[in-house]
């Protein structure tokens, strides 16, 4: 009977004990008491209203609590290849790598320094806080010529007219240059061809000559036959005006025979001749003048 009465007791004393917010308050004789909230600490505890004080640089709380010392944040040692990030007062803020740096570790106290991509690599993956860079060799036909290269570039093409005077590389570029030959060759056929043309031309020229000289010939001397008449038809305009003025006759006509010429017509009949013959007289001339001989004008033409 006196055991049952105990157990009653302690039922009921748990029953009616106060029930405390597990995230913001604590027990404390049987009470239930304040916590500092996160970013603070608890300088003097006070169950219903403690004072809290914020914590120190470099110092944290993440959680409410009735600490008299804030938590502390890691050292950012330079010489370690870490520098500090802006550091919060509730929560733990880790360091970081400097430029170009990867943690060395899980916990990250201390970084090692990227692999560096080499001339005849590509990155594929850029570093990052936890991790490495990831290069790759540069694929056949391709080439970096300088470290870190994002991508490999190809090889120049040789076109035409260019040869090849440096293979390409995984580090470096194909040379081309102007085919030498080339160089030399093209200005010896244009020659060639000038010369032929000329050739040519000459030869035209030659054949042309040779089958128009006689209407060359022709022409000269029509030309020179034009110039006789011209200066022989200025003479009988001489004549005319000076036998119009009454002067001598001309020196292709003399007076003797002239005058020779009338007696032949009186003392011809028409028809019979001096011994009885019949004459037919010849149309074909109208006139016999007598002319001075002259050699006769000659013409040369060289062709």
């Amino acid at each position: 009977m006196h055991l049952q009465t105990v157990f009653v007791l302690l039922v009921l004393s748990v029953i009616t004990a106060e029930s405390c917010d597990t995230e913001t308050q604590y027990m404390k004789d049987n009470k239930c008491c304040m916590l500092c909230v996160p970013g603070t600490r608890m300088k003097f505890p006070d169950c219903n209203d403690p004072v809290c004080e914020e914590c120190e640089d470099g110092a944290y709380q993440e959680n409410y609590n009735k600490d008299s010392q804030c938590k502390r944040q890691q050292i950012c040692d330079r010489n370690l290849n870490l520098e500090k990030q802006l550091q919060s007062k509730k929560k733990y803020t880790p360091c970081k790598c400097i430029d170009d740096h990867h943690c060395a570790s899980v916990d990250c106290v201390s970084c090692v320094k990227n692999t560096v991509c080499k001339a005849g690599e590509k990155m594929t993956r850029n570093g990052t806080q936890m991790s490495d860079r990831v290069c790759e060799a540069c694929p056949i036909g391709t080439f970096s010529d300088h470290d870190s290269a994002l991508t490999c570039q190809p090889w120049t093409e040789c076109s035409s007219g260019f040869t090849e005077v440096a293979p390409g590389s995984s580090t470096s570029n194909r040379i081309c240059e102007v085919n030498k030959r080339l160089t030399i060759i093209t200005p010896v056929v244009i020659f060639i061809a000038l010369v032929m043309l000329m050739a040519v031309g000459l030869c035209v020229v030659y054949k042309k000559g040779r089958t128009g000289s006689i209407s060359f010939v022709q022409k000269l001397q029509t030309c020179c036959t034009k110039h006789t008449h011209t200066h022989i038809a200025a003479e009988d305009n001489v004549y005319i005006e000076k036998e119009n003025g009454q002067e001598q006759q001309p020196r292709n006509q003399p007076q003797e025979d002239t005058e020779d010429l009338l007696k032949l017509e009186t003392s011809l009949v028409p028809g019979i001749s001096e011994n009885g013959l019949p004459v037919i007289q010849d149309h074909s001339k109208s006139f016999l003048f007598s002319e001075t001989e002259t050699e006769p004008e000659s013409i040369s033409v060289r062709l």
